[in-house]
């Protein structure tokens, strides 16, 4: 099993982090259960306009693509400001 990191980033201007941070509790509520394993929302700790949800994903094959559930954030989130969508694989020894 390859495990795989999903991250989904923002960064807001202004009055959009209040909003984007509410977003993305409201996203996390609804997507969060058996189908996503473990998902977890951060806010940079230098700079609070920066937010980020890791999703993190067991796949029995490796895989580069991103998954509909992250499409779906990055595309929410783009109304809030730049959005950044990544996919990283765990290497395995």
């Amino acid at each position: 099993m390859m495990k795989l990191l999903e991250i989904v980033a923002v960064r807001t201007s202004g009055h959009f982090a209040e909003q984007a941070r509410q977003y993305l509790k409201e996203f996390c509520k609804t997507f969060k259960g058996p189908a996503i394993p473990e998902m977890n929302f951060y806010i940079n700790s230098a700079t609070n306009s920066d937010i980020s949800v890791i999703l993190q994903w067991q796949e029995r094959k490796q895989t580069n693509t991103k998954t509909d559930v992250g499409f779906c954030l990055a595309c929410g989130l783009k109304r809030f400001g730049l959005v950044d969508h990544t996919c990283w694989v765990m290497m395995e020894d």
